[in-house]
């Protein structure tokens, strides 16, 4: 399946989120290898698992990843995809290097939630994160509440009070 989706937010000059493509395998591998203390699956990534990840994800019409980029170059990551019922499950959130310009992983966050539930109104936005990695603050920082404590992990689920901006979306 093609996913070429562009989102872009005028209030946030610089910052697109842009569906991840093959050629941007490197980066993701680099990227999650960098910080895989940070997530579930903690082994070393090799090239060839990228690559069957990817063309995984190719096929999943349910899953969405996007690379965030300041004025064209990707400085991070991130994803969703829909669950059976009525949510939706954040993944691979990664800064994956500084931008020039101080493009804001907050912001973009922002931004790919507003698409979320435009696209998917009414359904809830959760996400599992390690109790022990660094982002959790940051994913309260954007709205984020904990909904549930669990032996390694925390279940986060979004609140009423994330903003929506307002985005300009390109589907081909």
């Amino acid at each position: 399946m093609d996913k070429k989706i562009t989102i872009r937010c005028e209030g946030f000059p610089g910052l697109s989120l842009v569906s991840a493509t093959d050629a941007n395998l490197e980066n993701l591998r680099i990227w999650k290898n960098n910080h895989r203390t940070s997530f579930f699956y903690q082994e070393t990534i090799q090239p060839e698992q990228q690559k069957r990840w990817f063309q995984g994800y190719l096929d999943r019409a349910d899953d969405y990843m996007f690379m965030v980029e300041e004025d064209g170059h990707p400085i991070g990551c991130m994803a969703f995809r829909t669950e059976d019922g009525d949510a939706i499950d954040l993944y691979n959130i990664i800064r994956g290097e500084d931008g020039v310009r101080g493009v804001s992983m907050k912001d973009a966050m922002h931004v790919m939630l507003s698409y979320i539930t435009e696209k998917f109104p009414g359904r809830k936005i959760k996400c599992d994160v390690l109790k022990d990695n660094p982002a959790v603050r940051w994913y309260q920082k954007c709205g984020f509440a904990i909904l549930e404590e669990k032996e390694y992990y925390i279940m986060g689920i979004s609140n009423d009070d994330i903003p929506v901006v307002q985005i300009d979306v390109e589907e081909e």
